[in-house]
Parts: structure tokens; C-alpha cells; sequence
């Protein structure tokens, strides 16, 4: 059958969810679909919200500027999918207080993945959403008793840079050329 949506924007948007945690309605419309109206993209957020996939909670403050992130039940649906298996999912917010006293970190994790995205597109190169990981979670020191802690740790002599671009990949999004 042509022409038909088999599911895949909803998919999309779901697995987006799912690795970047959260992000507002705006933030979406420019990860997914840029060029459609971000009308169809608040459609979209509505039905799969109704289907329990993800929820959201509004930022009064802003505007009242609504901020998107996968249920548990989400979560777990979009693991089972190809595009993220093998990915350790983040520890996401998977209800509305966890998400909404995780906003602040979450929506600049996924403002950076959204510049990277926007400057290969660009550039015109080929960048699709989920090939940007956001960050891979790691259990916290605390969980391992037996783990140094940060403050018995010296710092590495060498800097690490999260989102830096090794030489010789320069121009390539995501590691892919």
C-alpha cells in the first residue's frame, strides 16, 4: 500500500523521546519534521499521548510551553525497536515530577543534539535524529560501593570533551560520513 503511514512518525517521535529524554513541542517540530506545521506535530504528540506512549508536562513560566518525554511503557516499546537496539536506553523521566525536575538539564541535552542536527542538514549531509546519542548512562558512583568517588579521583591530564568531533571526522555528523 502506498501512500499509507505504516507508523513510522509516530515511531520516530517515540524513539526520539525514548534517547533524548524530553523536549518542548518547538523542539520536536525541528527534529522530525521541519517542514510541515508544527500543527501536525502537536496532533501527533496528542494521539500518542492518548495511547500512553509519552505524556508531558506544561512549564507555566513559559509561556506554558509543553515539554514532551516517554512514559515507562514508551520506553520499553521503543527498545524492542531495531533503530534502538543495542542502545541502553538514558535514564529517562519517565513520570511528571522526574520530568519536571529534570527539565532544565534535559532540554539543553536535547538543544544540543537539535544544533547538530540543524548544521548537517545545513550542510547537507545526511544526519538523521537518532544517530545523535545524547549521552550514555552510566551508573552512578554511588550504586558501587567499591567505585572511587569523584573527590578520591585526580583529574584526567587530558580534557574530555563530550559532543567533540575527533580529528580527521571534522564534517561529519555523528561519526557517519
Amino acid at each position: 500500500m502506498t501512500g499509507v503511514d505504516t507508523g513510522s512518525r509516530d515511531r520516530l517521535a517515540v524513539a526520539v523521546l525514548a534517547q533524548y529524554r524530553m523536549a518542548t513541542t518547538e523542539q520536536l517540530h525541528l527534529i522530525l519534521s521541519p517542514n510541515v506545521q508544527i500543527e501536525q506535530i502537536r496532533r501527533r504528540l496528542v494521539k500518542l499521548r492518548g495511547e500512553g506512549l509519552i505524556d508531558r508536562v506544561t512549564l507555566p513560566q513559559a509561556g506554558r510551553t509543553r515539554v514532551w518525554y516517554s512514559t515507562r511503557y514508551g520506553a520499553q516499546v521503543a527498545s524492542e525497536w531495531t533503530e534502538l537496539r543495542g542502545r541502553r536506553p538514558p535514564r529517562g523521566a519517565h513520570d511528571r515530577t522526574a520530568a519536571r525536575l529534570g527539565i532544565g538539564h534535559g532540554l539543553t541535552v536535547t538543544e544540543t543534539g537539535l544544533a547538530f542536527l540543524q548544521d548537517a542538514r545545513r550542510r547537507g549531509e545526511m544526519c538523521r535524529p537518532l544517530d545523535w546519542i545524547p549521552e550514555v548512562h552510566h551508573p552512578s558512583a554511588a550504586a558501587r560501593p567499591s567505585s572511587p568517588t569523584p573527590s578520591s579521583t585526580t583529574a584526567p591530564t587530558t580534557p574530555v570533551r563530550r559532543g567533540w568531533t575527533p580529528p580527521g571526522t571534522a564534517g561529519r555528523c555523528c561519526g557517519h560520513s
